[in-house]
């Protein structure tokens, strides 16, 4: 298995508040972000994870040093600039990508409060394809996806509400070969959000094609944002008042 972890997106919101590194670098309770990701992705077991960043971090904070300090099996892929998205930051890693290997995509700036490896271990034995995360929610900053009578997802979308099956920004393909595919596709038909090209929306590629897309539920509190400066203070403030989960 290989673990993609989109790390490249902007951090201007940190900038703004007074943060004086790059979104991984951020200390949470003492350690930087990128830590408590890797706690919560290395039950997974995967046997390369590709976190990629952007090249400036690397130049300014040595961000590609502190990874593989911190993740011994990773290898490091540097966005020379902003991407069309976290579809297109994924597809960065495409050198690392085994077309019949299982991928893991997963955001760089979060926690979903489950063992991600029984989550794998649940898609396998149900013989998906691919499959997501989801909690209960409306708000339409999330993806979501449909799901039919017989539990497998029917459509996918971006920012728009098609359901209550919000997605927990984790996405499981059997095979990498058919997210590369799905992307390709997602973006020949210029399928975008606001100019940017989602990992969720892949999805509806893969059903066209008659693959079997599943999901796994966590109740809405396993999921931990830390994609804006506001999330990341109130998780800390969470972990020194013992509440996080």
């Amino acid at each position: 298995m290989i673990c993609v972890l989109p790390m490249a997106g902007g951090d201007e919101a940190f900038r703004e508040r007074g943060y004086a590194y790059c979104k991984p670098l951020i200390e949470v309770a003492g350690r930087p972000l990128l830590e408590h990701v890797w706690d919560n992705v290395r039950p997974l077991g995967a046997d390369r994870y590709v976190p990629v960043v952007r090249k400036d971090d690397d130049r300014r904070y040595h961000l590609g040093d502190v990874i593989r300090l911190t993740i011994p099996n990773a290898d490091v892929v540097l966005a020379s600039g902003p991407t069309a998205g976290a579809a297109c930051t994924a597809l960065l890693a495409v050198e690392h990508i085994d077309p019949a290997r299982e991928l893991v995509i997963t955001n760089g700036d979060q926690l979903v409060r489950t063992d991600l490896g029984r989550v794998v271990a649940d898609f396998r034995a149900r013989d998906l394809d691919a499959g997501t995360i989801t909690f209960d929610s409306v708000h339409p900053r999330w993806s979501f996806v449909r799901v039919g009578a017989d539990g497998l997802v029917t459509e996918a979308a971006e920012k728009r509400p098609i359901s209550r099956n919000a997605t927990a920004g984790f996405y499981y393909f059997r095979r990498g070969g058919d997210f590369v595919r799905a992307a390709a596709e997602m973006i020949r038909k210029d399928a975008h959000v606001n100019g940017a090209f989602y990992v969720c929306p892949a999805f509806n590629e893969l059903i066209l094609r008659h693959a079997r897309v599943g999901v796994f539920p966590v109740p809405r509190e396993a999921y931990v944002s830390l994609a804006t400066p506001q999330s990341v203070e109130e998780y800390e403030q969470a972990l020194a008042r013992g509440t996080a989960s």
